[in-house]
């Protein structure tokens, strides 16, 4: 494996003027703390050789100025200690953004695993390497394990040596994937899976379960567990870069998926939320179901004690009711002979039962109504197509004819169901 430290070279403590470098003053040497040892160093690289040469490849990259400043520093200060300076690394035109960062994602993607020290280095060099590994780490969160700078402790002067502490910015790295993450999700309700944090994994996890279950539909575990631990995580964070963006998610979370009194009304309200986010199958699946629970609460409302014996035959199982109240329109069950039955035993219910709730079978739900020049009722329009996206069946149509059509779809449940 293939391991490096990548330093940006700077001239701090010295000038260079026709090619030859000049160190102004040795009094620049500082104490430096990394981890919990303190030395004195005239900069970072000589540091960072010295802790990391045997485990890891030292990179600089460097201007050409900065090469002769930091030769004539180790010339003088180090003689032991060697530098290698790769052409590849070398900064041409420190003005050439562009170039700039093409060489830093080319030394990121040749090493499998990098610590990055942006402690010197012009002012903006040290910027564009923090924006590139910001842009890095989201696409690879396992390869930068420390961003080091020195954090000024006492100041440094002539007189008195400064102490600069080496601290690891990599969290920082952290919070903008975190903060990302957050801002997002309720676009898409999804979390990019190669994503991980220390800090934040059990949030990450929170929120990947919570997509699982809602793109799976396991909506019971959804909302007895998955809404409620994502809430808890999400009051958790304190971190004030990402509190108001977690806050902010936490009540889209707490409007959007709310448990309503009736179930068929808590699948239409997420059958619209995720037609908005385009998730054209699920929303369509949903609405099948809404429908489906929609008819048997209708029916219930006249006659609650034959609904109830049907519920507890199916051991409350709703895929099972919604499918028998469903097919109560069917023709095949004209004759209560014919009805649905399970496990080879018949409904327990009497034939005039099964007369009194055919009967009260919602009138709008049953009346067709034409779609793309297709009269059907809205059951056999709203199941009809769900059955051919979900079998691959859309032949040549458009993503807009698919949206339009199941738009159209909500609207109709919403005329003849909802209001």
């Amino acid at each position: 494996m293939k391991r490096a430290v990548i330093t940006i070279l700077g001239i701090q403590g010295g000038y260079v003027a026709d090619n030859k470098a000049t160190i102004n003053d040795k009094t620049h040497i500082a104490n430096y703390i990394f981890e919990k040892k303190e030395k004195e160093y005239f900069n970072t690289l000589p540091l960072l050789i010295d802790k990391y040469k045997d485990e890891y490849e030292i990179i600089p990259i460097y201007t050409k100025d900065a090469k002769i400043f930091n030769e004539k520093v180790f010339e003088e200060l180090y003689p032991n200690l060697q530098v290698n300076y790769d052409k590849k690394y070398l900064i041409k035109d420190e003005k050439d953004f562009k170039d700039i960062f093409a060489l830093y994602h080319n030394a990121l993607d040749e090493f499998n695993e990098v610590i990055i020290d942006v402690t010197h280095g012009f002012r903006h060099l040290p910027l564009l390497m923090i924006v590139e590994l910001i842009l890095y780490n989201f696409q690879d969160t396992t390869k930068i394990k420390k961003i080091l700078f020195a954090k000024e402790n006492k100041k440094h002067t002539p007189k008195e040596k400064g102490i600069y502490e080496i601290i690891d910015l990599k969290e920082y790295l952290e919070l903008a994937n975190i903060s990302f993450v957050l801002t997002a999700f309720d676009k898409n309700y999804t979390v990019a899976s190669h994503i991980d944090s220390v800090k934040y994994q059990a949030l990450l996890d929170a929120l990947n379960n919570f997509s699982n279950d809602l793109m799976a539909l396991n909506l019971n575990n959804l909302f007895d567990n998955s809404i409620g631990a994502l809430k808890d995580e999400l009051n958790k964070i304190d971190e004030v870069s990402i509190s108001a963006q977690a806050q902010k998610l936490y009540g889209h979370i707490n409007t959007k998926f709310n448990k309503s009194e009736k179930r068929y009304l808590t699948y239409y309200h997420l059958s619209k939320e995720l037609f908005e986010k385009k998730y054209m199958l699920i929303s369509l699946s949903l609405l099948n179901e809404s429908l489906r629970l929609y008819i048997k609460t209708a029916i219930k409302k006249e006659h609650k004690e034959i609904v109830e014996k049907i519920e507890e035959f199916y051991d409350n199982d709703l895929y099972k009711i919604g499918d028998f109240f469903v097919k109560l329109n069917k023709s095949k069950y004209k004759k209560f002979e014919n009805r649905i039955k399970n496990d080879n035993k018949t409904v327990p219910i009497e034939s005039n039962e099964f007369t009194q709730i055919k009967n009260a079978f919602p009138i709008k739900v049953k009346e067709k109504i034409t779609i793309n020049n297709q009269e059907k009722t809205l059951i056999d329009h709203i199941g009809h197509k769900r059955n051919n996206l979900a079998h691959a069946n859309s032949s040549i149509v458009s993503f807009d004819t698919i949206h339009k059509d199941i738009e159209l779809l909500i609207e109709e449940f919403e005329n003849r169901c909802i209001e």
